[in-house]
């Protein structure tokens, strides 16, 4: 969308309006800023997302060791075996269905800890926010945001990644732009398809 924004002037990206970003994920967290045309936009950096995490099926399946197991079960096997409908993640009914199942299975299984809070954060994949973490985050914004508007100081370049599991370590790197980025990039892609 800001790419969107930006006006050309012979052949030239005209910029006005940067993009600040910011996210965190438990203790870690990161605040990037995106001049469109110069820095590597977000669709750039696709690539360095970290996977979801997912469960072995037959861990899930055969032997369950963790209460995530067996949430993953009542998800994977027992709702389709139950229900010809797609769960419904917002519905506090189905999530209670599926707390109540694991539940059963992890009693079944000497596992401790379903509850329905760990249920909703297993089903919509939700990691715990930490608010020193959001504070921390969110103070990176609005510093890049008053240098960009007084010109202060030189502003990211162009995303800072805070990393506090172990100890509090912020770095600054620079994400290259992608070269075939259909976001950003000045290249063009032809693709052939059949009628």
């Amino acid at each position: 969308m800001i790419h969107s924004l930006v006006e050309w002037e012979d052949g030239e990206a005209q910029v006005g309006t940067f993009y600040i970003d910011g996210g965190t994920e438990g203790f870690s967290g990161q605040a990037r800023v995106v001049e469109p045309y110069k820095d590597a936009c977000y669709e750039c950096v696709l690539k360095t997302l970290p996977p979801e995490t997912t469960f072995a099926l037959c861990t899930v399946k055969e032997i369950p060791r963790q209460p995530e197991h067996c949430i993953q079960y009542v998800m994977m096997i027992e709702w389709p075996e139950n229900f010809e409908r797609s769960m419904d993640k917002d519905s506090p009914e189905d999530m209670q269905w599926v707390c109540d199942r694991a539940i059963i299975r992890a009693e079944k299984y000497n596992i401790k800890g379903v509850d329905y809070k760990l249920t909703m954060g297993v089903t919509k994949n939700i990691i715990p926010a930490i608010a020193s973490t959001n504070a921390l985050i969110s103070a990176l914004c609005v510093n890049e945001c008053v240098k960009l508007l007084t010109g202060c100081n030189y502003r990211l370049k162009n995303v800072s990644y805070a990393r506090g599991q172990t100890s509090m370590n912020i770095s600054q790197l620079e994400d290259l732009r992608g070269p075939e980025c259909l976001v950003c990039s000045s290249t063009t892609q032809t693709r052939t398809v059949n009628g």
